[in-house]
């Protein structure tokens, strides 16, 4: 285990008074069904919009959004084989939910996700965090931390591909024939379909509430509006959006335990207790206030995403 994990010791001191834990690890196969809906569901909104630029648009902006988020989630939690108990179904799962996305990530996500995990912050092996020449080119500009949102999903794929190689196996060229085969298709079928996905991609880490996650993993949107910087490095939410993103909340809850599946994550959290989930360090909301709060503070600046 790389000891620059700063939530390895966390785990440990868990456990330690907690042993009861390990029963929680393992994976939920009833998961896949959440997959199929979420793929239906933006299946069926393209198919809706095929005919209306204007329905494209309102529903690119409004609804698709939080699809793609879930989407993102469902990737996530197959990324660490807690769907099925074989890795190559996890694998195929996640690519088959990825195709609504048009752009390949689900392989390229599961081989650096981990380095995540285990250099939490570093900026040389966490693709999360935001480069150098990112940092001094936004800084604390409004109007540069915008345009930086709006197209987060195309600089984070990119970002993840100059930090870390990228392994070419056959579920990889698998992911990219079928995410791009898809994304052409739909191109060829209707363009206002297309447009629509596209947007929902976009926009899912985007300048949009869908993702406001990604915002209060770094930022704290409490007094001061600044990040909290002492205790855990990522921080909790337990509110209702939790219904619709895999209990992706559970931000601190699944760093310390990521083989635990996100149906049992509530049940790490009952276990632990307070002493080491206190709600009062949880974020009570999500919705736009957060990341229009990282847009106009001139005290947030893209560095904050580095902690």
């Amino acid at each position: 285990m790389d000891k620059r994990d700063p939530h390895y010791e966390r785990k440990q001191a868990i456990l330690a008074e907690k042993p009861e834990i390990k029963k929680l690890y393992g994976y939920d196969n009833r998961t896949q069904f959440y997959a199929y809906t979420i793929v239906i569901l933006q299946l069926a909104a393209a198919y809706a919009v095929r005919n209306s630029w204007s329905g494209a648009l309102a529903l690119g902006f409004t609804v698709g959004p939080y699809l793609d988020a879930a989407v993102l989630c469902m990737i996530h939690e197959a990324t660490h084989f807690l769907v099925f108990h074989s890795p190559s179904a996890n694998r195929l799962l996640g690519i088959f939910t990825n195709i609504v996305l048009m752009i390949p990530l689900s392989e390229i996500f599961r081989q650096h996700h981990g380095m995540h995990h285990k250099n939490l912050g570093d900026e040389a092996a966490d693709v999360d965090v935001p480069s150098d020449f990112e940092i001094r080119v936004i800084g604390c500009n409004r109007l540069l931390k915008l345009f930086w949102l709006m197209f987060n999903m195309i600089i984070l794929p990119a970002r993840s591909l100059t930090k870390l190689p990228v392994h070419t196996d056959r579920f990889l060229v698998l992911n990219w024939v079928v995410s791009l085969g898809f994304g052409a298709a739909t191109f060829l079928y209707s363009r206002q379909s297309f447009l629509y996905l596209l947007l929902s991609f976009l926009q899912s880490q985007g300048f949009h509430p869908a993702n406001a996650r990604q915002v209060q993993r770094h930022l704290y949107d409490g007094d001061e509006s600044k990040r909290i910087v002492d205790g855990p490095t990522t921080y909790s939410y337990y509110g209702w959006a939790n219904l619709l993103t895999l209990n992706v909340g559970y931000h601190v809850e699944h760093h310390d335990f990521s083989r635990v599946p996100w149906t049992s994550l509530p049940k790490l959290k009952a276990i632990a207790g307070p002493k080491w989930y206190p709600d009062d360090r949880a974020y009570h909301q999500r919705g736009v206030w957060d990341v229009l709060n990282f847009v106009v503070n001139p005290e947030i600046s893209l560095a904050d995403f580095a902690h």
